[in-house]
């Protein structure tokens, strides 16, 4: 509905903006969605509002999609309507304290989060005077733009009903949960709605939303929030409490530290510090690890929740500059901080508090809070610990399926009923008697109390490499650390057992298969088949290529970041990656697979971010020989470098690019990369044709030159959309997943002008799209799947090319490779 051809126009809204300033406070402040979605409901909040109801859909990727959040807070009249948009200014200066409530914000650049969000913002008002609206469309703001005049319009009671109905109504009724019309209604409100939406606004996910909107905000019977028509409640954690410890209440933090004293803040007990007062909280040690999943889809239960006025702060679990917390008890850990006193320290994201004596306080406190739990936690719970060790379980498990099979797949080899196992490794070189001894060690161990397998140790092997192998004359597990499954989900578990046990449930699997006499070829498949579901699970939501190109130029001057963003880089053209890190190691290994695993045509490379807050990093700061050595120590055949720039670059004979020369390492400027991932896409590039970089290309000045040679190179247009439908008619025709010869076949049937393509073209085209949209298509040997409609994926591509993360300069690309008809 077109919200600006409904009313009446009554004035002009003059509105003064820049392009520069609100890509720097949108994209800078909320590059989270989720984050920016919170900043609606948080003004709703500060207006006073004791119900909220907010709106997502399932589908946020349809055409008429939208986001929209009401409240019943205190509106804005005709003279709120033009204060909106004075950027840096708030209307709550002032309005700091409103009786009970602590108002949130203060700095009036909250209303910019939802540029990332959408192109069309629209507010429609309920004020003592009457009904007004006023819509912004972020789309009209170009680099030149200066000021902006915005419509106006007052509504009757009529024309505002009619407007928003057609989205509060589902299934007959409002879900709104207050009265909007009539004599019952509400004397204000203020209906938010997002329309057009841009494709940030799919990365929102729910749970995680929830989770913050849950968390973060002062829930309570006067604020009360709806998702979706459901209210939503206060996060509980339900596991059992060990301990816990109240701040100022028989603390012994305080009894041992003079520079503490005992206080009393709204009636609770509080801790005074030198230089901040009034600081309330509690630590709460849970018997079982709070970490549950994937942080970032549903939030977090562990850590440090740091209250300002009520509303969390930090939505990591740790605060910066904190030393680093013992991970076994932190997952454990739930620290409980309100400190009403540091508002004056909040950093303008409301994330993040200034550096400052008071918030040195608070840390210290808390770290030694900390110590105190966890010195409880080890001598409570250190000998439980011990009997969750991977081996001790899999000691205790059925011999049936623990012990048996191990024993009947090493007679089997022996015999030379079954050649070499994938996940178990023996001897080919035993006598008979070293065969005998070992075949009496399993039979004895059959019902021995330490069980068959000894011990469960975490290796280095090679990224290719299976999850892990049971080398049967120790009877050790070793568990590939270098796999993708693990090396890139370790740092979010914590707590390797889970990982562990799945390991040695795939080494028993494989062998449980032999007990039961599957044809070994079957058992091979089978195991290899399980190992690449794994790998495409792990890197099943890369994000694409603009938003990485994006992320990358964000990160430049942070070191972890920055290790972050080429991990990705490398990820969204195709290769799979494994962060690694920490002294002496790099920072991450890239795999391209060619053809098929194990093949000749494969390669991998390791690679080092370099960060810097200057222009360019030196020859010393690169540190070619070590690089040169993290290549070799991890059996790669390339390394690379990536960093903002290098001293001596444009020379040839400059220290940097001889020794590059020399030790074939490749240097790589930050832009340039960045040139190349949003390139790979519509000029076509695969792995294969990628190696050509790195075997020829080292010093700055030939890999600069080959990615503009490639920027400049012409490809030819690929039937995208043909390629889609034909793919989807099979998917949904056939019995099995469409091949690229089934493709084929059918293409060269159906369309003249594409008798002579070839299965090499169509590969090469299903790749480039796989860049763009990473999400939609899965390509595994030869086989196509897509997670969604031709028109949806084409509607994507059409919008990701069209984007405004885009630079100018590569949208003419874009558009010339996937969105002519």
């Amino acid at each position: 509905m077109d919200f600006q051809k409904i009313g009446k126009r009554i004035d002009d809204i003059p509105v003064k903006i820049s392009y520069r300033i609100i890509e720097l406070f949108s994209g800078g402040l909320y590059s989270s969605p989720n984050k920016a979605f919170e900043e609606l409901v948080s003004n709703s909040y500060d207006a006073k509002a004791t119900k909220v109801v907010v709106s997502v859909p399932t589908d946020r990727l349809k055409e008429k999609a939208t986001l929209w959040v009401c409240d019943n807070g205190d509106s804005m009249d005709r003279k709120g309507l033009k204060s909106l948009w004075n950027i840096g200014e708030s209307t709550k200066q002032g309005e700091r304290k409103n009786g009970d409530r602590l108002q949130i914000g203060k700095f009036g650049i909250g209303k910019l989060a939802t540029y990332i969000l959408t192109y069309k913002l629209t507010y429609i008002c309920k004020s003592v005077d009457g009904y007004y609206a006023v819509t912004m469309d972020y789309s009209n703001i170009t680099k030149s733009t200066e000021e902006l005049i915005l419509d106006e319009i007052e509504l009757t009671e009529k024309e505002a009903k009619d407007l928003i109905e057609p989205y509060v109504i589902v299934n007959g009724r409002s879900i709104v949960p207050f009265e909007m019309w009539g004599p019952a209604s509400a004397t204000t409100w203020t209906f938010t709605i997002m329309t057009n939406l841009k494709p940030k606004a799919a990365e929102i996910q729910e749970g995680r939303l929830k989770w913050i909107l849950s968390t973060a905000l002062p829930l309570n019977p006067s604020f009360k929030l709806y998702f979706n028509g459901n209210e939503i409640s206060s996060t509980k954690e339900k596991t059992e409490i060990l301990q816990s410890w109240v701040f100022g209440e028989d603390d012994k933090v305080v009894e041992k530290n003079a520079e503490y004293t005992l206080g009393v803040y709204k009636g609770q007990s509080c801790v005074d510090m030198p230089n901040l007062k009034n600081v309330v909280g509690r630590v709460d040690l849970y018997k079982d690890s709070l970490v549950k999943g994937k942080s970032e889809d549903w939030g977090r239960s562990n850590g440090i929740f740091l209250m300002i006025r009520g509303r969390l702060v930090n939505l990591e679990a740790t605060l910066p500059g904190m030393t680093a917390l013992s991970h076994g008890v932190f997952n454990r850990i739930r620290i409980t901080v309100h400190a009403d006193d540091l508002d004056d320290y909040i950093t303008s994201t409301r994330e993040n508090i200034k550096e400052s004596p008071p918030f040195e306080d608070m840390k210290r406190y808390v770290q030694r809070k900390f110590t105190e739990a966890k010195e409880y936690y080890f001598n409570q719970i250190e000998t439980e610990e011990r009997l969750r060790l991977a081996s001790y379980k899999i000691a205790n498990a059925s011999s049936g399926l623990s012990r048996r099979p191990i024993l009947v797949a090493a007679r089997k080899f022996f015999a030379g009923e079954i050649g070499n196992l994938i996940l178990t490794t023996i001897p080919n070189n035993l006598d008979i008697f070293q065969k005998e001894a070992i075949i009496k060690g399993l039979e004895d161990d059959l019902s021995s109390k330490a069980g068959m397998i000894k011990d469960v140790k975490w290796v280095a092997l090679n990224p290719e490499d299976p999850i892990a192998k049971l080398d049967l004359t120790t009877r050790i597990a070793h568990i590939n650390l270098m796999h993708p499954f693990f090396a890139n989900f370790i740092e979010d578990v914590k707590n390797p057992l889970p990982f562990e046990l799945f390991a040695l449930a795939e080494i028993l699997t494989e062998v449980s298969l032999v007990e039961q006499g599957v044809n070994e070829d079957d058992i091979k498949e089978i195991i290899y088949r399980r190992d690449r579901i794994l790998r495409e699970l792990t890197f099943s939501d890369k994000q694409n290529a603009p938003a990485v190109a994006s992320l990358l130029r964000a990160t430049l001057n942070d070191p972890d970041g920055l290790e972050d963003s080429v991990t990705k880089s490398f990820s969204s053209i195709g290769f799979e990656t494994i962060p690694i890190g920490g002294n002496g190691k790099p920072d991450g290994k890239a795999v391209a697979y060619l053809e098929h695993k194990g093949s000749r045509e494969s390669y991998s490379l390791t690679y080092d971010a370099k960060s810097t807050s200057k222009e360019r990093i030196m020859a010393a700061t690169a540190h070619i020989s070590g690089v040169d050595r993290h290549r070799r120590d991890y059996q790669a055949d390339y390394a690379v470098i990536v960093a903002i720039g290098f001293q001596g670059a444009d020379d040839p004979d400059s220290a940097i690019n001889k020794e590059a020369k020399n030790l074939k390492v490749n240097l790589i400027k930050a832009q340039d990369l960045w040139t190349l991932i949003l390139l790979a896409g519509p000029k076509q590039l695969g792995l294969m044709k990628l190696r050509a970089l790195f075997e020829h290309c080292h010093t700055v000045i030939e890999t600069s030159q080959w990615i503009e040679d490639l920027k400049n190179s012409t490809v030819e247009q690929g039937p995208v959309k043909e390629i889609l439908e034909t793919a989807y008619e099979l998917i949904r025709d056939d019995n099995e997943k469409p091949n690229v010869t089934a493709i084929r076949m059918v293409l060269k049937a159906r369309y003249p002008a594409l008798k002579n393509i070839t299965s090499e073209q169509i590969r090469t085209y299903i790749l480039s799209l796989k860049t763009i949209v990473p999400n939609f298509i899965s390509f595994e040997n030869d086989e196509l799947s897509l997670q969604n409609t031709p028109a949806i994926i084409m509607s994507q591509i059409n919008q990701i090319s069209t984007d405004a993360s885009i630079p100018f300069e590569f949208r003419d690309i874009f558009i010339e490779a996937f969105s002519k008809p």
